[in-house]
């Protein structure tokens, strides 16, 4: 188990007294317990000791469980891990609140698709479920169709072709494997919605494999072009780790109250130029 890092700690004491809210119950101490990886999702643990009581907090999505309901962080867990799957059932695949936003329209069409699904119990009904993960894949085109996004000097199809849009994206912001990646799953997916809209013996099973597959294709897509956007990621200039973050802190800086922050790297410690932000 590693150390755990003071940006680390500071970050749960802070998740703790926002739950908390009581100025007669600080935080005394923060301990990592373990870590957890599950369904490619690292989940920490923590023990965490206030004046009144003990509590087990447990990240992605962050909660905390009082330790008099859990008596182990065993038990603890399990239950959190339930609450996640229930969420991913109704947001699936999950997806960070960015990538979401940035496709917003199209995200918005498939979380219909999903809600269909969950309401669907004849064939004609998961037929229908195609139908709106088509509506999806094509609000993704309509929302990026612009020049940013597409290879230099490229002619663009019609809005309703989705496999040449598809690939047009792909070609404009990724290389190599990602790039046949991007364009086979888009391919495959629009295949399958269409053939799922036309199978009149659609089962529940045929219905969900293509919500699974849409979901995808929306969130590699959103996330190719937000790293196509933002270039590469940070890298600590000391040791050249991606464990890149931020750290602050409440401060008084020439009598003014506010907020002084630094980048911190979690692998070696290294820490940058602070930065201080005066609140209103």
């Amino acid at each position: 188990m590693r150390k755990l890092p003071e940006h680390e700690e500071r970050g749960v004491r802070y998740y703790m007294e926002s739950q908390l809210r009581d100025p007669d119950d600080p935080v005394m101490l923060v301990q990592r317990v373990g870590v957890r990886r599950v369904a490619g999702r690292t989940h920490e643990m923590y023990d965490v000791r206030t004046a009144k009581g003990r509590w087990w907090v447990i990240s992605d999505m962050m909660n905390l469980y009082s330790q008099e309901d859990f008596h182990s962080v065993d038990m603890a867990f399990t239950y959190h891990l339930g609450v996640n799957m229930i969420l991913a059932e109704r947001y699936r695949p999950e997806m960070p609140d960015e990538h979401r936003e940035f496709i917003a329209g199209a995200w918005r069409r498939f979380e219909r698709a999903v809600d269909a699904f969950n309401d669907a119990d004849e064939a004609e009904a998961f037929q229908a479920v195609g139908v709106m993960c088509r509506e999806a894949l094509l609000s993704l085109v309509r929302e990026k169709a612009g020049k940013e996004w597409l290879p230099e000097g490229a002619d663009t199809p019609q809005l309703a072709n989705f496999k040449a849009w598809a690939g047009l994206f792909a070609e404009g912001v990724s290389e190599g494997r990602l790039r046949s990646y991007l364009k086979a799953i888009s391919d495959k997916t629009w295949d399958l919605a269409v053939w799922l809209q036309h199978h009149a013996e659609a089962s529940p099973w045929d219905a969900e494999l293509v919500i699974d597959a849409t979901g995808h294709v929306l969130g590699a897509f959103s996330q190719a072009m937000i790293r196509y956007r933002e270039g590469t990621p940070e890298r600590c200039p000391s040791c050249g780790s991606y464990r890149i973050g931020d750290d602050g802190e409440r401060a008084i800086e020439d009598g003014a109250e506010g907020w002084r922050s630094w980048r911190v790297c979690a692998g070696c410690g290294w820490q940058s130029a602070r930065s201080f932000k005066v609140w209103n």
